[in-house]
């Protein structure tokens, strides 16, 4: 016969094993919890967005827009790609659905994949997981909502069980300020342009902030001595950035300033936060974010503020460590010890599940030294024994894989003690 041709994933699109998948499912479950105390909603976009979504939002000189996209025709011709990250869906949700109704701030969660065709390393995959959330409008100050989404994010990690993070935050001001700043920038690096990578000397011209953003060793030295956004801040601005430090300040959440901070994106404006993990290496953000009004009306719905963040799921389970449980937890193992008991085991199974108790079958009648051999493979905490005394006796054997115990019982008792009741 020949040799049949196997597959395997696309590179840096691996699989989600069970072990692997458990931990993503734990993560989830304790960010929604956060999420729900923060009465934040949660909301689901599509994989795929017309590409012109995340050119209008993300910038068109960004490394995402004009490296890292994947993006196709479909059979209109329309130019469709799969999402980058996920602000400009939800934004792009947001408008076409009203969702900014009633006046009051619109507090928004996602949890999913997002792709970008980047070279694979660790940290950094092509097809990546991220919980986010936005705050969009609301009639309070934006130090308001800003203090809350940092505290949220922190919250998060906190409920998710990441310990030794740090916040670093920085202000891009307003526009006039930006203005004012990439004069000086522009100065600055056209006077350095020796030192700098290609893509960074043709973003001066282009779009000068994605210098500061560059990860090239000898352009980060460059941006190191450049001059800061604070020099070049209006009062208002300045004032605003202060209120925001003071409020982290008041809730005890320590925070480093980093003037070269400006995010990969092009639609922040004001505040801008990440917040990275010393053990993670070159690749120690776990979450970043930052303030984007104007983005809203850009895209062609209403002029309110926003601010939103990323946590990247992959990065906080390698940050979590040991605090997040790998593997899910096995249930109960029925056991037939032969072959008149089979159908009385599978009853008990279907009423053990409709109990809520994880439990599975020995569905093959073999030697019961064979079955407990696969439960204790299987780490069971507990097993149940049918057979034919057991049958007549309307009970059950409870057997406790830990301390060897065995019980007769019956399956109502089992199931009040399993349950805690």
């Amino acid at each position: 016969m020949p040799n049949k041709k196997t597959y395997k994933a696309l590179r840096g699109m691996p699989d989600i094993l069970p072990e692997e998948a458990a931990a993503f499912g734990i993560v989830e479950e304790r960010a929604r919890k956060v999420f729900r105390i923060f009465e934040f909603v949660e909301i689901r976009t599509p994989l795929l967005e017309e590409t012109e979504v995340f050119v209008r939002s993300i910038g068109k000189d960004t490394d995402i827009v004009e490296k890292e996209m994947y993006t196709l025709k479909d059979r209109s011709d329309k130019s469709i790609s799969l999402r980058p990250e996920g602000t400009a869906s939800v934004i792009r949700a947001f408008i076409e659905n009203k969702l900014h109704g009633s006046g009051d701030a619109t507090k928004l969660f996602y949890i999913g994949p997002m792709f970008r065709s980047e070279r694979p390393q660790k940290g950094r995959l092509r097809q990546f997981h991220q919980i986010g959330a936005e705050i969009i409008g609301g009639s309070g100050p934006a130090s308001v909502y800003d203090i809350e989404l940092i505290s949220s994010a922190k919250a998060v990690l906190t409920g998710i069980g990441v310990e030794g993070e740090q916040l670093r935050i920085n202000s891009l001001g307003c526009g006039h300020d930006r203005k004012k700043y990439k004069t000086l920038l522009k100065k600055y690096l056209t006077e350095s342009e020796k030192e700098l990578c290609d893509n960074c000397r043709r973003r001066i011209s282009t779009n000068v902030l994605r210098v500061l953003d560059c990860k090239n060793a000898e352009c980060r030295k460059t941006v190191k001595a450049s001059p800061k956004m604070i020099d070049c801040m209006c009062g208002d601005c300045s004032a605003y950035y202060s209120e925001v430090k003071k409020g982290l300040e008041d809730l005890n959440i320590e925070f480093k300033e980093d003037h070269d901070l400006v995010r990969g994106l092009d639609y922040y404006t004001g505040i801008v936060f990440e917040i990275s993990h010393p053990s993670l290496g070159a690749q120690d953000a776990i979450a970043a974010g930052g303030r984007y009004d104007g983005l809203t009306s850009e895209m062609g719905g209403p002029d309110v503020g926003a601010i939103g963040y990323a946590i990247g799921i992959e990065r906080v389970l390698m940050a979590a460590g040991e605090h997040i449980e790998h593997g899910a937890d096995k249930g109960i193992l029925v056991i037939a010890v032969d072959e008149a008991a089979i159908t009385e085991a599978r009853r008990t199974v279907m009423t053990l599940r409709s109990r809520g108790i994880a439990c599975g079958m020995e569905n093959v009648c073999r030697s019961l030294k064979a079955a407990m051999r696969r439960a204790d493979k299987e780490d069971r905490s507990k097993v149940i024994l049918i057979g034919e005394e057991e049958i007549k006796e309307g009970m059950v054997l409870l057997k406790d894989m830990g301390t060897g115990t065995q019980r007769k019982m019956t399956l109502e008792e089992v199931m009040r003690e399993v349950n805690g009741e």
